[in-house]
């Protein structure tokens, strides 16, 4: 039914224009293509996020929305015109074409074995097809099928008005074979996404499938391939403009032809890039992803994105994709003020599909080159780390219609707007764990992510042996973190926990590893130093105020077998149970009445057996009872629970 509504729809369109003008029909093409942009919704974001992906560090996102918009409507005045082609002859040919290098087109009309004239869907590609069949040179025109019949039909009589040959793709491409053998000349489109049979090459930087088929034929038959590409330079007039002719020899590898009529297309693009077919999704088959990260500049937020980062490499490597096709790009994000940064939080829930090309709230809140950095950067993931980007991720995703990643709640009122959301259970309010866990896009995990993997974490005996833990010897590594408005760290505390794992690793013949975070106090890094220095057991002491070494954490984890860790650091618990090794952790003073989440957090874990709640006074008594224990430590495998959902980024 609806091929016979679009059918009678086009017929009366067809009456019409035909007695109309040309200029009244170009006008009504440009009117309609206006109206299509406006209601065209997902195939109008594949269009922006597009031609973003090819020139966003050359254009502002405002040029890239005009493009968007007039590639409609080129579009449309092409389907106006070919409703339009019966009336088409040479006298209209000559008065609004004008044709440069036609003499190729001669030329390449006498090799024996055939041509095959080339194009794209630019400009007005099926008035250059007539062109030739005008011009004295007919084609027989492979043709894709389309889903509608009747109108497809209909289409291929107009094509075939000026006496070109409508070849159907399939059973038909015996057909083609035999015409080129006879000397003729095939006309066809080479730009379209060929699927995975393609050759996957190179176009504005990315990946795409580009006709294998084409250039074999040409090379197996012996025919010349002529690339031309048509512009439309202003309303009725025209401007064909065909490229050298292609000769492939027998044995040469056809690639490089390929890539020279990618180099071609680009050049004739560039030149008018509204005139492309920017709607169809030319690089469906791209094996690469570009990976926005957002950094907020804390460094537990950039660790967790990064370990999703991680977890997505090792998806992708599950699939049999190459992990070295992700491509990861650290934007720095940082807002002008506290009080734009609250407005832009504010406002983001509202924002969905119409803020494509639309920045300039985010403009007016970041600084310049934050600002600069996002907008002129294409991604297909977003990820972000906090509820103070969330709102940033969510616009991003629609700028660029990419996939997007939450680490942590961002709210529930719009949780919905994120492709995955990864919440650790200690941020799951009491009472909607259930809720949570029914969301197809939400994964609950019993840690903070990191980068901390167990199996890298591992002291070799030489043999592939695990030796943590098989001898009375066992280095103890102390991670001491800052004060928050739930814990404060007194300097008795401090000295209480350090004398009694220096005396442990006395006993022991054991040695000491400890680091402070950047949240740790001044007052509390010079009692640390005070306690340590001149300590023969203490073999590293780094203050994290002065640590510029992102590799500090991970070589003193893998160089101990027992960790001690303050318990108001959510992130440096989870690094630390992620480690493999046996994990302490002791409560840092309390100045909160409320059980915190950073409590039901280290109970939760101590009650599945994956750390030891440990008093400061007791440390040494609970160090010497893990180390005559000698059992294997558990691990928990988040990372399998992330990757199950990560199929929703692809």
């Amino acid at each position: 039914m609806l091929d016979l509504i679009a059918f009678l729809a086009v017929v009366a369109v067809n009456r019409l224009l035909y007695v109309m003008p040309m200029e009244f029909d170009l006008w009504l093409g440009r009117s309609l293509g206006g109206v299509f942009y406006a209601l065209s919704g997902k195939r109008k974001m594949v269009t922006y996020a597009n031609l973003r992906a090819a020139f966003c560090r050359e254009k502002t996102p405002k040029e890239l929305r005009v493009m968007a918009k007039a590639s409609y409507t080129q579009a449309a005045q092409t389907f106006a015109e070919l409703i339009f082609m019966a009336k088409v002859d040479a006298a209209h040919i000559e008065k609004y074409v004008t044709i440069r290098n036609f003499e190729r087109v001669t030329e390449a009309a006498k090799n024996p074995k055939g041509m095959m004239l080339i194009s794209a869907h630019f400009g007005n590609w099926e008035l250059s097809l007539v062109t030739a069949a005008v011009k004295g040179h007919p084609l027989y025109i492979l043709a894709r099928e389309q889903k509608m019949k009747r109108l497809n039909e209909l289409f291929n009589r107009l094509r075939e008005s000026k006496g070109s040959v409508v070849v159907k793709k399939g059973a038909d491409i015996k057909r083609l074979i035999r015409v080129l053998r006879d000397g003729k000349s095939v006309g066809l489109l080479a730009d379209q996404n060929a699927g995975a049979n393609g050759e996957l090459l190179e176009l504005f930087g990315r990946k795409a499938s580009t006709a294998v088929g084409p250039y074999r034929l040409a090379q197996k038959g012996g025919a010349v391939i002529l690339p031309a590409f048509i512009h439309r330079k202003r309303g009725p007039y025209h401007e064909l403009v065909v490229e050298e002719i292609i000769s492939i020899k027998e044995n040469e590898d056809i690639v490089p032809y390929m890539e020279k009529y990618n180099r071609l297309l680009e050049k004739h693009i560039k030149e008018d890039p509204e005139q492309w077919f920017w709607m169809h999704k030319k690089w469906k088959m791209n094996p690469e992803r570009k990976i926005m990260v957002l950094d907020d500049g804390k460094k537990g937020h950039l660790n967790q994105s990064m370990a999703i980062v991680r977890e997505i490499k090792t998806y992708r490597e599950s699939e049999g994709r190459d992990s070295e096709n992700i491509k990861v790009n650290v934007v720095r994000v940082d807002f002008l003020s506290d009080l734009r940064k609250a407005v832009f939080k504010m406002l983001a829930p509202i924002f969905g599909r119409n803020c494509q090309g639309r920045l300039g709230l985010l403009k007016w809140a970041f600084d310049k080159q934050s600002y600069d950095k996002v907008s002129k950067e294409y991604a297909d993931i977003i990820i972000s780390t906090g509820s103070s980007l969330a709102s940033v991720n969510m616009m991003l995703k629609s700028e660029n219609y990419a996939r997007n990643v939450a680490v942590l709640d961002p709210g529930v009122l719009i949780r919905r707007k994120f492709d995955l959301v990864i919440i650790p259970r200690h941020d799951v309010k009491k009472g909607n764990e259930g809720a949570k866990k029914e969301k197809s896009n939400i994964v609950v995990t019993d840690l903070a992510p990191n980068l901390i993997k167990a199996e890298d974490m591992r002291k070799d005996n030489g043999a592939g042996q695990d030796v943590s833990l098989q001898s009375e010897k066992a280095n103890v590594g102390i991670f001491i973190g800052g004060k928050n408005k739930h814990f404060v760290f007194s300097e008795k505390m401090i000295r209480e926990i350090l004398s009694s794992v220096t005396e442990f690793c006395e006993e022991h013949d054991s040695f000491l590893h400890v680091t402070t975070s950047r949240r740790t106090s001044p007052k509390i890094e010079k009692t640390v130093e005070e306690v340590l220095f001149g300590q023969p057991r203490c073999k590293t002491l780094v203050m994290g105020s002065k640590d510029k070494d992102l590799g500090t954490v991970s070589r003193i984890m893998c160089e101990c077998d027992i960790l001690i860790v303050s318990l108001e650091s959510i992130s440096m618990v989870s690094e630390a149970v992620s480690s493999g090794k046996r994990v302490m952790v002791f409560m840092p003073d309390k100045v909160s009445r409320k059980e915190t989440k950073y409590e039901r957090f280290s109970d939760l874990l101590a009650s599945r057996g994956y750390l030891t709640r440990v008093n400061p006074g007791e440390i040494k008594t609970k160090a010497g009872e893990i180390l005559k224990k000698k059992d294997s430590s558990k691990i928990i495998n988040d990372g399998r629970r992330i990757r199950e959902k990560l199929y929703r980024l692809f």
